[in-house]
């Protein structure tokens, strides 16, 4: 049978009303400051790990396992962080914090769970890249607004489960990204992702890029940094929907961004070097 869609109005009041949405975590709240506060340290980011047991465990077995070369030789996150790096450090717990999120909801099958974080872990990757010759914003932010721009889509997955299947099944069929088939169940990711961002009380780029990220012109503030994170987006999905990368609207954000051909195929050449990391990552955090 077929779904009715749904109303916006239905939709947004119910993300409003959602009592099992998890609240924002202190420790993700507290990294996302220090990472806007560019005078943070090691120390202080030790410091938000350790009021979180889950969180430091993991960095202690990230940085004891074979990958680092270090099995069962760490025992102090100080050592850790600079083993790792304070980076990636800072990478493992955004990551790891988002995926315990919403880790055990039924609605959310292990192959959807993987597929949905490697291409936000993806899309903060390629983000990061990208704002190396691009000033007006840090590459740590860059990062955190590709890691959480699909916030929305998991939203949507856990407690619009029937009608996300239906997305799902309708794409995959269509052989099209899942945003062009939403509107025919009256849902949209990026909406939700919007709502979701402003009951989070996250600062306003991350709301507008959330919201704003398949149709930046829309956007009415921060819209480079929703130019950005499309482009990142378009290129986390080139190797499924290789068209997306010479639309219209692409080559309209390349050209806002100052992003040339020679750039953008730079980017396209680096993305094979970028996966692998993704996958890496997936295998440490999962």
């Amino acid at each position: 049978m077929a779904l009715a869609p749904l109303q916006e109005e239905e939709v947004r009041y119910f993300v409003s009303r959602v009592e099992d949405l998890p609240p924002i975590p202190t420790a993700l709240q507290r990294l996302i400051e220090i990472i806007h506060n560019q005078g943070d340290s090691p120390a202080d980011l030790e410091g938000t790990i350790r009021q979180d047991p889950s969180l430091t465990a993991k960095i202690l077995r990230v940085a004891n396992s074979t990958y680092f070369g270090s099995r069962g030789r760490v025992s102090r996150l100080s050592r850790a962080t600079v083993l790792i790096g304070f980076q990636q450090v800072k990478s493992i717990c955004l990551c790891s914090l988002l995926l315990e999120m919403f880790s055990t909801d039924r609605n959310l099958s292990a192959e959807d769970r993987e597929r949905l974080w490697k291409h936000a872990f993806a899309t903060g990757r390629i983000a990061g890249e990208m704002v190396r010759n691009r000033p007006w914003i840090s590459g740590e932010e860059a990062y955190l607004l590709g890691l959480l721009h699909d916030l929305g889509r998991i939203v949507m997955a856990v407690h619009f489960g029937e009608h996300y299947q239906a997305i799902v099944q309708t794409a995959r069929h269509r052989k099209v990204p899942l945003w062009s088939v939403e509107s025919s169940y009256g849902l949209s990711h990026a909406r939700i992702g919007g709502w979701v961002g402003i009951k989070w009380a996250f600062p306003e780029v991350f709301q507008r890029v959330m919201e704003f990220h398949h149709d930046p012109y829309k956007s009415p503030s921060f819209k480079a940094e929703t130019r950005l994170i499309r482009l990142a987006d378009i290129l986390a999905n080139s190797r499924e929907f290789p068209g997306l990368l010479t639309e219209e609207l692409t080559l309209s954000c390349c050209g806002d961004l100052f992003i040339g051909e020679e750039e953008w195929e730079d980017y396209q050449g680096a993305l094979d070097e970028i996966f692998q990391e993704v996958d890496g990552m997936w295998d440490l955090l999962k």
